[in-house]
Formats: C-alpha cells, sequence, structure tokens
C-alpha cells in the first residue's frame, strides 16, 4: 500500500518543513511494510547447495509475479554465487569465485543477426530454451581479466574493422554496442536484486556484509572499461560512495518530482518495495477536476509530458483508471471513511528516481511513443554518426568538444544524456515492477507493457522468457556443480592456479602457464584431489584474511582498540604470528598496530608475536624472510625514540631470546 498526496496549485507556498514531513510519512509506510506488520509476501529468498568440491552454490530468488497469469507465484532465480570454502566452516578461508546471472542468456541466431542491423531498433523474439550451462558474468579471482578483453576488442575495432569501410564498420560497432547494453542490463538487474537482498534481516546469515560489499562493488564495477583494475581494499568504499549516491539520487528526484507535480496541480505517488526507500513514482490527475480547473498552471520542466490541462484526450479517456477515495484535507482514505469521496484517477506517467539530477520518464499514457522516440533518435544519430560516418568521440577532438558543450547544456535543462544511468535506471524500473507486490494488477501489467514497449535492444528477451531461461540455466547450473567432471574439477584448477599465486613470482606463472597450454596439463582428477594444495590454500588464505582485517582496521582508526574489541585484535594478532604462510609482510603490519593502539595487553602480545615469529629463525636453522623482518621490527621499536623505555626494553629481551611471561611482559610495560 502507497501514499497518494493531494497536490494543488493553490498550496504552492508550502515550506520546506511540510516537504520533510511528507517525505518521513513515506518512509513511514516502507518501514511498516518492512516491519511485517501488514505481512507482505517477501520479494527475495536465498537457497544454498553444497557442491561436489566443498564449494557452496548460494542463488538469490526473487518472488515475482508470473507474466503471464498475473499471479504472484513463481521463485524466479536470479543470480548465483559459489563460495570456495575449501569443505570446511572456517569463514577466514571462505573465497567468493564465480558470479552467475541466471536471466541472461545466449541469444539466438535471429537476435545475433537483427542485433547486427544499424537502425533495427526492436526486439526480433525472446530466447525460450537454455539448457545449457550459463557462463559466468564475473569471476571474482580474477576481474582484471576483463580489462584486457575490452581493450583488445576496442584496439580491434579502432584499428582494424574502422578502416575496412562503413558495412563492416557499422555492423560491427552495432552488435558491439547491443551485446555491450545487454550486458549492463542484466547487470544492474542483479545489482538492483542484491541491493534489496541485502536489507533483509537474515541476509547476514548468508553473506556477510563483506562478501555482500565485494560481490556488488566487483559487478558494478564490470560495467567499466577499467573497473577490474580497482583493488579489494577499496571496494568498501566505492560500495559507500555507490550506495550514497543512489540515496541522493532518489531523494533529491522524490522532491524536485514532488514540487513541480504540486505546482501542477497533479497527484504524486512514490512507489517502493517493502521497507526500501522510494525508486519510481507515477503522477495522476482526478478526472473530476478537469472540468473545473482548465486554467490550471502547468509547468513541464522536468516532467516532459504534455500538459493535462487542456488536453481534450483526457476528457474522454478510456484507458486505464482507478478509484481512489479522499477525505475533506484531501488526503486518501478507505472507503468507509466518514466523507469520504471517490474520484477516477487517470495515470499521466511512470518516472525512475534512480537518474542523477532529474527524474527519468519511462512511460507516458498519453503518448506512448514519447519515450521510446527519446531514445530512437539518440540511438540513430550515435549509429549515423559512428557507425555510417565513422565520427568517434576520441577520434576527432572537435566533435568531442562540442558533443561535451552540448551535452553539458543540456543537462542543466534536464535532458537525460547519460546512456549508462538511464539502461541503469530501466533495467532497476524492470526488476522494480517484476518484485513488487502492492500495486494493482492493472496497474502493474500497463506498466510492464510499457516498460517491455521501450526496449530497443534486439538481444533483450521479455520478462516471461527471462524467468522461463532462469529456471532452465538453474537447472543445468545444479547439474553442473554436482558432477565431479564439471564445477568440481574447473574449482581444483583454480585452486592450483590461486596457490602459485601466492608462492611463485608472476614469470615463473606465466611460463608455467604457456607450459600448460602446450602440453595440455597436468592432469587433474577431481575425484581424488591433492590434500597438499587444500592445505597450502587454507594457510595462504587464512593469514591473507587476517592481514586484510588489520589493514582495514589500522586504516580506519589510529586506535585500534576503540573501533574494535580489542580481544579480537589481540586474538587475530595471535593466529596470523602462528599461520605458517605468513610472510615478511607480517611483522611490520603487527609492528604498527602495536605502534597505533595504546592497550597495554595488546602491546604485549605484539611483542610476544614478533618474538615468536624471531625465533622461528633459530628452530628452523635457516633464515627466512619473515623472520628477518621480525628481527628487524624488533630491534627498531627497540631504539624508537617515541616509545617508552619500558617497551624499548622489553623490545630488547624478546629481540635477545629472554623469556618472559605474559603477565610480566603487561606489568613491565605499565
Amino acid at each position: 500500500m502507497l501514499l497518494l498526496w493531494r497536490l494543488s496549485g493553490r498550496h504552492n507556498s508550502i515550506s520546506w518543513m511540510k516537504g520533510a514531513v511528507r517525505l518521513f510519512a513515506s518512509a513511514l509506510v516502507t518501514l511498516v511494510l518492512g516491519a511485517g506488520i501488514l505481512a507482505p509476501v517477501p520479494a527475495y529468498h536465498v537457497e544454498r547447495t553444497p557442491t561436489a568440491d566443498g564449494a557452496e552454490l548460494i542463488t538469490i530468488f526473487g518472488h515475482q509475479h508470473e507474466p503471464t497469469s498475473g499471479a504472484q507465484d513463481v521463485d524466479v532465480p536470479l543470480v548465483a554465487i559459489l563460495r570456495d570454502s575449501l569443505g570446511d566452516s572456517d569463514p577466514r578461508n571462505d573465497r567468493l569465485r564465480y558470479v552467475w546471472i541466471l536471466t541472461r542468456t545466449r541469444p539466438t541466431p535471429w537476435q545475433r543477426a537483427v542485433s547486427a542491423l544499424s537502425f533495427a531498433f526492436f526486439r526480433p523474439g525472446s530466447q525460450h530454451r537454455a539448457h545449457r550451462v550459463p557462463s559466468p558474468v564475473l569471476d571474482m579471482a580474477a576481474p582484471a581479466k576483463s580489462v584486457l578483453g575490452n581493450l583488445a576488442s576496442d584496439s580491434l575495432q579502432a584499428l582494424q574493422l574502422d578502416p575496412m569501410g562503413m558495412p563492416v564498420r557499422s555492423t560491427t560497432r552495432t552488435y558491439r554496442s547491443n551485446s555491450s547494453d545487454y550486458r549492463k542490463l542484466q547487470i544492474f538487474q542483479a545489482l538492483g536484486a542484491l541491493d534489496d537482498f541485502k536489507s533483509r534481516e537474515d541476509a547476514q546469515n548468508v553473506l556477510s556484509d563483506a562478501e555482500l560489499r565485494e560481490v556488488y562493488s566487483r559487478l558494478s564495477l564490470s560495467t567499466r572499461t577499467f573497473g577490474g583494475l580497482v583493488r579489494e581494499r577499496s571496494l568498501s568504499a566505492y560500495f559507500d560512495q555507490q550506495a550514497s549516491q543512489l540515496q541522493e539520487n532518489r531523494g533529491h528526484n522524490w522532491e524536485l518530482l514532488r514540487q513541480r507535480a504540486e505546482m501542477s496541480g497533479l497527484y504524486f505517488e512514490p512507489l517502493a518495495l517493502a521497507g526500501r526507500t522510494p525508486s519510481a513514482a507515477v503522477l495522476w490527475i482526478a478526472r473530476e477536476d478537469l472540468a473545473t480547473r482548465q486554467k490550471q498552471r502547468f509547468s513541464g520542466q522536468f516532467l516532459g509530458i504534455a500538459n493535462p490541462w487542456t488536453d481534450d484526450r483526457l476528457l474522454h479517456w478510456t484507458g486505464y483508471t482507478e478509484v481512489r477515495y479522499f477525505d475533506s484535507d484531501n488526503r486518501m482514505a478507505p472507503p468507509d471513511a466518514p466523507g469520504a469521496q471517490a474520484r477516477q484517477m487517470i495515470p499521466l506517467a511512470f518516472y525512475s528516481l534512480d537518474y542523477p539530477r532529474v527524474p527519468l520518464l519511462l512511460a507516458d499514457f498519453r503518448d506512448s511513443l514519447k519515450p521510446k522516440r527519446r531514445e530512437l533518435v539518440r540511438e540513430g544519430a550515435d549509429s549515423l554518426l559512428t557507425g555510417v560516418f565513422g565520427i568517434t568521440r576520441y577520434g576527432n577532438f572537435s566533435f568531442l568538444a562540442a558533443d561535451t558543450a552540448w551535452s553539458f547544456v543540456r543537462s542543466r535543462h534536464g535532458a537525460a544524456n547519460n546512456r549508462t544511468a538511464r539502461l541503469q535506471a530501466y533495467s532497476k524500473a524492470r526488476e522494480f515492477l517484476a518484485a513488487d507486490s502492492s500495486l494493482s494488477a492493472g496497474l502493474k501489467s500497463e506498466l510492464s507493457r510499457r516498460l517491455d514497449h521501450l526496449a530497443l535492444n534486439p538481444l533483450e528477451n521479455g520478462a516471461s522468457a527471462e524467468a522461463t531461461v532462469a529456471r532452465q540455466q538453474y537447472a543445468a547450473l545444479l547439474a553442473y556443480a554436482q558432477s565431479r567432471r564439471g564445477l568440481a574439477a574447473k574449482l581444483e584448477k583454480d585452486r592450483r592456479k590461486e596457490l602459485e599465486a601466492y608462492t611463485r613470482s608472476p614469470g615463473i606463472r606465466l611460463l608455467s602457464g604457456v607450459a600448460r597450454i602446450l602440453t595440455r596439463g597436468p592432469h587433474v582428477d577431481p575425484a581424488h584431489p591433492n590434500p597438499a594444495v587444500l592445505a597450502g590454500l587454507d594457510s595462504y588464505r587464512r593469514t591473507d584474511s587476517e592481514q586484510q582485517f588489520l589493514s582495514r582496521l589500522l586504516a580506519s582508526s589510529p586506535r585500534p582498540e576503540v573501533v574494535w574489541d580489542a580481544d579480537a585484535v589481540r586474538d587475530s594478532v595471535e593466529r596470523l604470528s602462528a599461520e605458517p604462510a605468513a610472510g615478511p609482510q607480517v611483522p611490520r603490519l603487527i609492528g604498527q598496530v602495536f605502534e597505533r593502539s595504546a592497550d597495554n595487553e595488546l602491546r604485549a602480545v605484539c611483542l610476544r608475536a614478533l618474538e615468536r615469529l624471531n625465533t622461528d629463525r633459530a628452530s628452523s636453522g635457516s633464515p627466512c624472510l619473515k623472520c628477518v623482518a621480525a628481527h628487524e621490527e624488533l630491534l627498531r621499536l627497540s631504539l624508537d625514540p617515541n616509545t617508552a623505555e619500558s617497551w624499548r626494553e622489553l623490545s630488547r629481551l624478546y629481540l635477545h631470546g629472554g623469556a618472559v611471561t605474559p603477565e610480566a611482559a603487561i606489568a613491565h610495560g605499565e
């Protein structure tokens, strides 16, 4: 159930505080729904399936309306994530490996042929059969591979295909553009599902906050040319930036659209999933107001629609309508409320609130071709310039300057010029309509039909076809995951490559990869995995997990024990120093924790950890890199003038192998 407010032109002097109260009221409704007071059907749920190799498949399902019947009784698998847990329950050695978007499928030959035509802006049909194992859209262990592929394909297009003439240039550019847009569309829909799923209370029981941030950020960055080069430590900050920007866009567009509707005497209805902020909105007009308010002031800026008060088509409207009841204060009321009056509401437009700066018009109920015509003009102009005439932004600096200036001026006047942002807003609107359960069946069917009409990409499938192929591909993926010759063999090879990344230099790995290609080896038997590979990988992963934890801790605050539990920090330091796979960077990291901390117990634990790493050199009989680094770190701390004399003396004792009990070390430091 959603809010609907009467916005009248005689209230143009409404204060900002009143708008804030209305925004709070909208958020309150969504929170009430999210709290389960009205017990809506959950839009998403998760299934966890163990695989044949000690990993598990995590699949996010969307509870959606059946596109053909309109009944909300279909669970559609949307996103599948493979978590490699090495067959144990220790979360420190878990790694996310692959991400599958199950609604994304291989196009039919007819779709491929049409998508290569420069001005074929229509959907020639949908893929209805997809029984093959889907290809992962992202390899979490090697996100940089997509960067090399993108650069290679762009270079091939510019250097080899474009000079071959207009027919080759136009067809190849058109096909690559449609293929890229289709991939982005599916990724944006998956991001919308992840964004809504992480708001559930039980989401943390399946995927930790760090894992959700990693998957979301990697998927989002995969739509950018150099996104795969972003380092793992920067993913959390990127996620926070994207989430903040999304909420800012929605809040800004919510208020802008509300004000414009109020100035024009229209009804504004924000739309949101249960427990979420509004991501879309519908503008309405009352049939009863058309005869009495023909001189109503109307401002079409940022609305993108024609003046409804002078449109005779609304007086004889035969399209979709709804009957709503309002009280004496023009607020929605139950039909049996005292003084409730019925009004026949006519929908005017459907907007996305996710587009930056301005609401994006997705459906005009009086002119169904208007949003599509806008896209046709833009796509046609792009195909004409780049495909036919061969003029590109970075190949012609005069065109780049003119196009940049024109786009800047148009965007300042409310034009939606960002193609990727438009595609993202369109995909999230599709995802919202598929998962929403609050709209009436008639309105939802009408909006879905108009969004489908907006589709220009020949590779895109209809909502019903996507639900069908998603279930088929999920069944094929489950069979592949349970097969010893399927996912188990692939994962065993990936584990060996990951272990090589920890133990070998890049040059040695390159030579080893060439040798594997030439010899087609080594042979991997998935039925008998190598225990040494699992043991080594387990140690390296746990070491890496502890290092990342301490690094994030040091980056978040000058005092580690302030932002995190001191006992957990002490346990992490002790576990890290006891790992056989600890490298030379571990003593330096522990030394930084010692310098930053003001907790005596934590400082004593850090010195004991350095002493343990230092004595490993004597026990092993030969110097090792981490032992030398620990020796140097103890020496540095013992000579550091910024360290208290008592701690410097304790560092010297540990440096020379003195035996000190933990209690004595704490007392000595104090």
